[in-house]
């Protein structure tokens, strides 16, 4: 598979389309999280949104995305989007939650002002939610997107270990199974836990 360069083409075609549906998923997750923050009322309604995004099936984001954008590579894309906005929205939310007030009145206390307080006092607050909602996000994006993707798709982990399933080539199965295991470790160690370390040093 390596010699022949499959491994980088599959790998490679699905990473692309998590990255487009987990990264929109972080963005709009932001920006969820400062609304939830600036307007204390917007707080519940992203609580109640994230609720029921959280409580809908997989295959039923599978279902619609196939009727909204057929067997194309917009499918996966917006199911791993879907299913992992939720997943990082309410770590967000979260960490607004905890941010500590008595903080944000010293900062008032030092006249700092609002873009001065959010810098120095709620980024350095929920940071660690939204990477840690980010860990957790990335790897349930790479499972739902190699689901979608035996739906529709000609390339990408999900076709290519459906493919090896349909022509009785198990070995094959094992052998993408395991570099899906490969991507996780590596995007934890080199990616999470090191921005992980950094982000506490300049905490």
């Amino acid at each position: 598979m390596i010699r022949s360069g499959e491994v980088w083409k599959h790998t490679g075609a699905s990473l692309a389309r998590i990255l487009v549906g987990f990264g929109a998923a972080v963005g709009i997750a932001v920006l969820m999280g400062l609304a939830a923050f600036l307007w204390r009322p917007a707080r519940t309604v992203v609580q109640d949104a994230l609720a029921i995004l959280n409580a809908t099936s997989v295959f039923v984001w599978i279902v619609i995305a196939l009727i909204w954008f057929g067997l194309s590579s917009w499918a996966p894309i917006f199911t791993t989007f879907m299913i992992t906005l939720p997943v990082v929205a309410s770590n967000l939310v979260e960490g607004v939650s905890n941010v500590d007030r008595r903080l944000l009145e010293m900062g008032d206390v030092y006249r700092l002002s609002g873009g001065e307080k959010f810098r120095a006092i709620v980024v350095p607050s929920i940071v660690p939610y939204l990477i840690a909602g980010m860990k957790v996000g990335f790897g349930l994006a790479l499972k739902v997107s190699v689901i979608a993707e035996i739906f529709g798709v000609t390339t990408g982990i999900g076709y290519i270990m459906n493919y090896s399933r349909e022509i009785l080539a198990t070995q094959m199965v094992f052998v993408w199974a395991l570099v899906m295991i490969l991507i996780m470790l590596v995007t934890d160690k080199l990616v999470f836990d090191a921005a992980s370390r950094r982000l506490t040093r300049w905490r």
